[in-house]
C-alpha cells in the first residue's frame, strides 16, 4: 500500500507530468467506488483547470478551483497511470480517469478497494505534517489511550492521518520503541523522541524516494526502509528482524527495542 511518503512523491511527480492541465472530460468505469454520477462531476468539473494536488493522510486531493475537489485513496492495490486517450482501453480494473488535453490520468485496483470522491467532507483529525499536529496534542492523546498498544495507537487514522503499518514499524525502530508496548507506560520524555521520529523518518524517507524513483507516481519504493524490509535479515545495527502480528498488522522489529508494559 502506497504510505504518506510515497503520496508526497507521487503528487509532486503527477503535476509535473500532465502537460496541460484543462480538463476536458472523465470517466467514470466503476460507479460504486465513485461517490458522484459521471454526468455530474462532468458538469461541474469539465473546462477546469487542475491547480494543485495536495496530500491529507492517505489520500490524495486533485484541486480544481471554487472549491471543487476530487479526492483518491488508493487503498491496498491501488494503482494510477498516465496515458493517451488510445492507451485507456488497453488498462485493466478501471475505477476513474481524468482526461486532459493531451494525456489521461487513470486509476486502476485490482482489488477495486480505490475510492473517488468527489467534495470530500471536512476531517478534523489532523494530518502528520499539520500544525495542528504539535507534541502538546500527540501527548494529550497519548494520556488519553494509555491504555493501547502502541503500533495500534500510531496506525490509528483517528488519532493522526497518514502514518501506514510499515512506516510505523519504522518510527517505532527509530525511537527504539518495541511495538508491544503500552502506550501509557512509555515516559513522556520517551514519546517526545517518538513524536520527533515521526516527523524524521517520514520526511527522510519523500527524500530516500525521490532519490531513488525520482519518476514514480505508483506502486511503492520499500528498498531503503530499515526493519520493514523483507530483504534484509539484520538491522544497520546488527540486531536480527522479527517479523510478527501485532495489532492485527505484519511488524517488523528487533529485540534492541525497549519494552514499556
Amino acid at each position: 500500500m502506497p504510505e504518506l511518503p510515497d503520496l508526497e512523491v507521487f503528487k509532486i511527480n503527477i503535476f509535473k507530468r500532465i502537460t496541460s492541465k484543462r480538463l476536458v472530460g472523465l470517466e467514470v468505469f466503476n460507479q460504486k467506488k465513485v461517490n458522484a454520477p459521471q454526468t455530474k462531476l462532468i458538469d461541474e468539473l469539465k473546462g477546469q483547470e487542475l491547480l494543485n494536488i495536495n496530500r491529507i493522510g492517505k489520500e490524495l486531493y486533485f484541486d480544481f478551483g471554487n472549491k471543487k475537489t476530487v479526492a483518491a485513496h488508493l487503498m491496498l492495490n491501488g494503482e494510477m497511470s498516465i496515458v493517451d486517450k488510445a492507451g485507456i482501453g488497453e488498462i485493466k480494473f478501471k475505477i476513474f480517469a481524468f482526461n486532459f488535453e493531451k494525456e489521461s490520468l487513470v486509476f486502476r485496483d485490482m482489488g477495486g478497494l480505490c475510492t473517488i470522491k468527489y467534495m470530500p467532507g471536512i476531517n478534523k483529525t489532523p494530518d502528520v505534517f499539520d500544525d495542528a499536529f504539535t507534541l502538546k496534542y500527540f501527548l494529550d492523546v497519548a494520556h488519553n489511550k494509555s491504555r493501547v498498544n502502541i503500533k495500534a495507537f500510531l496506525i490509528d487514522q483517528s488519532i493522526a492521518r497518514g502514518i501506514g503499518n510499515a512506516y510505523v514499524d519504522e518510527i517505532l525502530w527509530s525511537a527504539r520503541i518495541s511495538p508491544h508496548s503500552i502506550v501509557g507506560k512509555i515516559p513522556d520524555d520517551v514519546l517526545s523522541t517518538l513524536y520527533v521520529c515521526i516527523g524524521t523518518v517520514l520526511r527522510s524517507a519523500i527524500e530516500s524516494i525521490k532519490t531513488i524513483s525520482p519518476d514514480i507516481i505508483s506502486g511503492e519504493e520499500r528498498s531503503f526502509l530499515e526493519v520493514h524490509n523483507k530483504t534484509k535479515k539484520k538491522s544497520k545495527t546488527g540486531y536480527p528482524i522479527i517479523i510478527e502480528k501485532i495489532a492485527s498488522k505484519t511488524t517488523y522489529y528487533t529485540e534492541e527495542q525497549i519494552l514499556y508494559d
